[in-house]
């Protein structure tokens, strides 16, 4: 039997739908958590005002999330004893919600992924998917749907964001940075991280990394990485990301590249 193109084998751990964002997830999740018996994704959509073609699809989430179960009926769900008790806690405030969430994910094997990687203090936005898209055994085709992972867990304030593109754990880690001296605000976001991600360089003020000093004796990246970072396509949620600073520098950037590649490419001389 064919299948569709562009298809791909489920993940061997749940990641959440790439089509719904974060913010539209949450309230999908406390509008299910809050149903009073069965309910259909027709009934999320008269809720949430979002489709029911994607409440639809964070079910599978939730459901491995234990959050809901199936019930009798055709596309029918119903909150789980779990979800009730974050229902109750998203009933007194916000804040209560989501801290009630987290308690949920609390042995999510992306949760123990997200600790494990930031015991030691902050570390890149890009090397924690990384990690979470290793451990669950995804290829590239869905780097977004970890993307869209690390940004849940940053809305319900499990994740926090940092400068330059690192990210904390919301509580204290283990064990204290290591310093010898005192440290510029820069050489801080570095302290802590892993070892591979001790030697990249800090963003400046502007968002944008700085090169690589030339004193640096690290090793530099290998194909694969490049071949990592360069494959999946940028989108236009990607771009939204940046300022219009940072849009202005990356066109430059690819013009540059795009001059410096069309010599390489040119017929050797006789």
């Amino acid at each position: 039997m064919s299948t569709r193109k562009g298809a791909s084998a489920s993940p061997a751990k749940p990641v959440p739908t790439d089509r719904v964002l974060a913010g539209e997830h949450l309230a999908i999740t406390r509008a299910s958590c809050s149903a009073q018996g069965p309910f259909t994704a027709r009934d999320l959509e008269a809720l949430t005002g979002i489709s029911a073609q994607r409440c639809g699809l964070v079910m599978s989430f939730l459901s491995a999330c234990g959050l809901v179960e199936r019930a009798p009926g055709r596309g029918a769900y119903r909150a789980t004893k779990a979800a009730a008790a974050v229902a109750k806690a998203w009933g007194q405030s916000e804040g209560n919600g989501r801290r009630a969430l987290r308690e949920v994910w609390e042995k999510a094997w992306f949760t123990r992924c997200a600790r494990s990687r930031l015991a030691q203090g902050p570390a890149l936005r890009v090397g924690l998917v990384s990690k979470l898209m290793a451990l669950s055994q995804v290829g590239e085709s869905r780097r977004r749907h970890v993307e869209v992972l690390v940004d849940l867990l940053v809305a319900v304030g499990m994740l926090l964001p940092e400068d330059g593109g690192y990210l904390s754990w919301h509580e204290n880690p283990a064990v204290p940075k290591p310093r010898t001296q005192a440290l510029t605000p820069n050489e801080d976001q570095v302290a802590g991280t892993d070892a591979e991600e001790a030697h990249a360089p800090v963003a400046p003020a502007g968002g944008i990394p700085a090169p690589r000093p030339h004193a640096d004796n690290s090793a530099p990246p290998t194909g694969e990485d490049l071949m990592n970072l360069l494959s999946p396509p940028v989108l236009l949620a990607d771009l939204a990301r940046l300022s219009s600073e940072e849009v202005t520098a990356l066109h430059g950037h690819i013009r540059d590249l795009a001059v410096i590649l069309a010599k390489l490419r040119r017929p050797p001389m006789p």
